[in-house]
């Protein structure tokens, strides 16, 4: 049997293990999340995160996240902030730590209020590119693309209504188009709002449906927000997901200023599940 805790960052639910005691490698990660993902037939969750020992000297621990569909994701914001809450459970003290990703290095600490917070720092975002077209028809009610690579692939598509949007119809289209690659992309719908607020939607790759929330989309989408001007160390822009609302900023970290991205981590439950069969 494996013990674990169920957690969520606003409604984007995880499985959630410490394998510095079981030491599952890539591939049996991958057949855990198949066998406990499924929501009527395993614990449920969007994916499995996994804590590991580090890798670099600069880290406290490392991070694996694999999604429901048993594929490697390179990054989950939601899921590396319920994993720093974890963390602080299984014998991490710090209210900082540095954990290793497969998108890099990243920080987390203890977020101010509400009480379940966590504020994660992110390295800078470099690969964004606006007015993105693709090979195949794009919905008319989309009247602008962009693409963003906070940590793993998005396409941010801009609408006037994210209510009105189909997304279990559009995002399967959008998420699967050849000038995507073979990797595709996590599909954004977003409704920009008055001052620094944003509305958001995600068809999330790997779950292959809409999701509550997902942390990196959120990101993406801030980061297009921010081009409208420049944050400074007391501003914020707020993303509005089903799930939640969350926090994209920047504060001081080493006398320099970084982004940020801040919403809930929550424990749900703590159980045992029974090990995958060695195939």
């Amino acid at each position: 049997m494996v013990s674990f805790a169920k957690m969520q960052g606003t409604g984007n639910d995880f499985v959630v293990i410490d394998n510095r005691t079981y030491q599952f490698s890539d591939a049996e990660l991958s057949t855990c999340a198949a066998e406990w993902c499924p929501r009527r037939y395993g614990v449920g969750a969007d994916g499995l995160l996994a804590l590991d020992k580090p890798e670099t000297a600069a880290a406290d621990y490392r991070m694996h996240y694999v999604n429901a569909d048993a594929s490697r994701a390179t990054m989950c914001g939601n899921g590396a902030r319920c994993l720093f809450r974890f963390a602080r459970t299984v014998g991490f003290e710090q209210t900082e730590l540095a954990f290793d990703t497969d998108a890099g290095l990243y920080r987390a600490r203890q977020g101010g209020d509400p009480q379940n917070a966590v504020r994660l720092f992110v390295p800078d975002v470099t690969d964004v590119r606006t007015e993105v077209t693709l090979d195949r028809p794009v919905p008319e009610p989309i009247h602008a693309l962009h693409y963003v690579h906070p940590g793993t692939e998005h396409l941010v598509a801009e609408v006037d209504d994210v209510h009105a949007v189909p997304v279990q119809e559009w995002g399967p289209q959008l998420r699967h188009d050849p000038h995507l690659g073979p990797a595709g992309a996590n599909v954004n719908f977003v409704e920009r709002g008055e001052d620094q607020d944003v509305s958001l939607r995600t068809y999330e790759k790997g779950v292959e449906a809409e999701t509550p929330s997902c942390g990196t989309g959120v990101l993406a989408a801030a980061v297009l927000m921010e081009r409208r001007g420049p944050l400074d160390e007391n501003d914020a822009v707020r993303v509005h997901t089903t799930g939640g609302t969350l926090r994209v900023g920047k504060a001081s970290v080493d006398q320099s200023l970084r982004r940020y991205l801040e919403g809930p981590a929550v424990s749900v439950f703590r159980g045992r599940v029974k090990r995958p069969d060695p195939e």
